[in-house]
């Protein structure tokens, strides 16, 4: 299935990328946060702080990985261009993050928040995954079927991630 015009900006090879790479750094976060909170606003700043260090890390490594690949700095274009496409990845933690605010603020109970957070961010994954497969002309069953194995990939490396850190 080969797609023509303009593809949102969260669905480009590198932002879907970076995107679920952001996503299980912000899944593993939350996980993490489950059950170990002082305040409602460590819960936040927590997963705002992680997502603040992934992409700052991002951007130097972007920044040293041109220099010491192409052995020059980056350009104004080129740091601008990093810049979108980190920013369309960010569209990937949005519904996870979106859901434990929610609960942090009281619409409905946190565990609830962590809970639907969990499976926004897995569905995140999922829905990647079946977009590529799908993107590369396979069946539908056989694209969900390859969506589910590389779900399952995703979670594990959420869980191995938060076990990690």
């Amino acid at each position: 299935m080969v797609t023509t015009g303009r593809q949102p900006p969260f669905l480009g090879s590198k932002q879907a990328t970076h995107g679920i790479y952001i996503e299980i750094v912000v899944l593993a976060v939350i996980i993490a946060l489950v059950g170990k909170r002082s305040s409602d606003g460590d819960i936040l700043l927590s997963v705002f702080g992680a997502l603040v260090a992934v992409v700052l890390a991002e951007i130097y490594a972007y920044y040293i990985g041109t220099m010491i690949g192409d052995g020059r700095r980056p350009t104004i274009a080129e740091l601008r261009s990093m810049l979108l496409t980190t920013g369309g990845a960010l569209v990937a933690s949005v519904p996870p993050i979106l859901l434990l605010t929610l609960g942090v603020a009281g619409v409905f109970r946190l565990q609830t928040g962590f809970t639907a957070a969990k499976w926004a961010g897995v569905t995140v994954i999922g829905l990647y995954a079946l977009l590529a497969t799908r993107g590369t002309g396979l069946s539908v069953r056989s694209s969900a079927l390859t969506a589910a194995f590389f779900t399952l990939i995703g979670i594990g490396l959420v869980l191995l991630k938060q076990y990690f850190h």
